[in-house]
C-alpha cells in the first residue's frame, strides 16, 4: 500500500510580519484599568436632594407627590420618616402649598387636622438671651423633657428663634424621660453642636431667625427662607397673603412647626406651640 507524503506547509514569519498591517507599531505596554467607582449616596444625602428637589417645584406640583399619614406625636413621626427613609416636609413648603394654590377641596381634605412640619424650631420666653442650653419641660402623666445645646455663635441673642430642617436633627432618648436634640453628621449620627477648631460644625443646618414675635397671638410678617412669622403685630385682615397669623409659646420651646387649614382663613396659621407628645398628622416625601 502506497503511503502518501503529507507535506506541512510552513510560512516564515519573516512573511507573516510583511504582511500584517499593524508591523509599524510597537506593541503597547499592558496596564490595568480601575473600574470606575462610584460613592454611594447616604440617606441624608438623599434626603437633602428631596428638599431641594421638593423645593424647587411649583406648589401645585409639590402637593401632588406629598403624602400625609395618621395622628402620631413628634417622636413617632422622626422613628417612621428614618423607618421610611423620607423627609418630613419642610414648613416653607407647606406655606406655599397652602397659600399659593386654590384647590379647596384639596387643602380641606389633605389638611383636615393640623400637622407637624419638618422645619424644628427653638426659642426662649421673651426678652430671654439664649445661653449654653435651652430646656423645654412638660408633663404628660410625668415630667418629661428635651434640651438643645446653643451654638457659641448665637449665645446671648434675645427675641430669636433657631430653625433646623428634617433631616439635619435628630432626638436622642437621654432616660428617665429627658431628650436631647443633636445634628446629624454625614454619618447618619448626633453630632455635637459646639465650635471645633473655632468653627461650627453646624453653620449651614441651624438658621438665626431674627425678631422672632414676643406675643402669645399676633399677624406678622414672614421670614422669606423659612417662612416664619418675624416683626411686629399688625392689624391687618388674616387674608392678606403677605401676612402669617402666628401662635406661640410663652415659654422655652423645642418642637415642629405646624400647619392647618379652616374656611376661617387658617391657611395663614402658623402654631409654634403644640406639646411633643400632641398626635398630629405628619407629611412625607
Amino acid at each position: 500500500m502506497t503511503t502518501a507524503t503529507r507535506k506541512v506547509l510552513r510560512v516564515p514569519s519573516a512573511v507573516t510580519r510583511a504582511n500584517d498591517p499593524f508591523r509599524r507599531f510597537n506593541p503597547e505596554p499592558h496596564q490595568e484599568v480601575r473600574p470606575p467607582i462610584a460613592k454611594a449616596k447616604t440617606l441624608l444625602e438623599e434626603l437633602r436632594q428631596r428638599r431641594d428637589m421638593l423645593r424647587s417645584m411649583d406648589p401645585e406640583v409639590a402637593k401632588t407627590v406629598i403624602e400625609v399619614t395618621g395622628k402620631m406625636n413628634f417622636f413617632q413621626a422622626l422613628v417612621l420618616a428614618k423607618r421610611e427613609g423620607k423627609l418630613i416636609v419642610p414648613n416653607d413648603v407647606h406655606d406655599r402649598i397652602l397659600t399659593e394654590t386654590s384647590d379647596k377641596d384639596f387643602l380641606t381634605q389633605f389638611y383636615e387636622r393640623t400637622v407637624f412640619t419638618g422645619t424644628l424650631i427653638i426659642y426662649e420666653e421673651p426678652d430671654t438671651p439664649f445661653g449654653e442650653q435651652i430646656v423645654y419641660s412638660w408633663k404628660y402623666f410625668d415630667d418629661f423633657s428635651i434640651s438643645f445645646t446653643v451654638p457659641e455663635q448665637f449665645r446671648g441673642k434675645t427675641n430669636c428663634a433657631l430653625v433646623i430642617d428634617h433631616p439635619d436633627f435628630e432626638v436622642i432618648n437621654l432616660g428617665n424621660n429627658r431628650y436631647e436634640i443633636k445634628l446629624v453628621d454625614e454619618g447618619g449620627s448626633g453630632s455635637d453642636n459646639r465650635p471645633e477648631g473655632g468653627r461650627s460644625p453646624c453653620g449651614s443646618v441651624i438658621h438665626l431667625v431674627e425678631n422672632f414675635p414676643k406675643e402669645y397671638l399676633g399677624r406678622y410678617k414672614y421670614n422669606e427662607r423659612f417662612r416664619i412669622p418675624i416683626g411686629e403685630n399688625k392689624s391687618v385682615k388674616k387674608e392678606n397673603n403677605r401676612i402669617r397669623s402666628l401662635c406661640r409659646s410663652k415659654v422655652s420651646y423645642i418642637c415642629l412647626v405646624a400647619r392647618r387649614y379652616d374656611t376661617l382663613g387658617g391657611r395663614w396659621n402658623t402654631n409654634i406651640f403644640h406639646k411633643p407628645w400632641f398626635d398630629l398628622g405628619v407629611v412625607l416625601f
